[in-house]
């Protein structure tokens, strides 16, 4: 909660300006006000949309049960999938979290599909060009075909770990 004196008599003074959570629920804020710490008045939107997804009493509730020092990251989590579940009313934050794994999963197989190419082009030997399928050796430029159809890229990865790629020719 935020004192802010205001000019004119004396008494107004000790006017406090109600919390975000307060002023939406319209009434007046105590010293001990369970929002006023987290729910700025500068930032009405933030309890609007807490309040309208959980509802201000059950968001007292799940405040009180975490830790003080919690609190505050309680708060912004609870926005956070608010504002999430307004979005999405029926995933909310879940969608999102699957949106994003499943783009890690296809940037992950254009990665290695980058990397097959890149050892393709390195490991390229003119008898066999173009396309040229084998197990690859990146140490040394020994390259060696040992399937026409389908190969497998064996790379050492800067851990020392060694990596299998598959390469299947498409072009037939």
């Amino acid at each position: 909660m935020t004192r802010r004196p205001t000019l004119g008599s004396p008494a107004a003074l000790n006017t406090i300006t109600p919390c975000a959570a307060c002023k939406l629920l319209r009434r007046r804020c105590a010293q001990e006000c369970p929002f006023a710490p987290y729910f700025s008045p500068l930032e009405p939107q933030k309890f609007a949309s807490v309040h309208k997804v959980f509802g201000a009493s059950n968001v007292s509730k799940m405040l009180m049960e975490v830790p003080e020092n919690q609190r505050a990251d309680a708060a912004n989590s609870l926005v956070y999938e608010a504002n999430a579940r307004l979005r999405d009313p029926v995933y909310g934050s879940t969608g999102t979290i699957y949106s994003l794994q499943r783009q890690a999963q296809v940037l992950r197989v254009e990665l290695n599909a980058v990397r097959t190419e890149i050892m393709r082009y390195k490991c390229r030997d003119p008898i066999l060009q173009p396309p040229m399928l084998g197990v690859y050796n990146v140490n040394s430029d020994d390259c060696k075909v040992n399937n026409p159809t389908t190969s497998t890229v064996n790379a050492d990865d800067h851990t020392g770990k060694q990596r299998y790629y598959s390469i299947i020719n498409h072009n037939r």
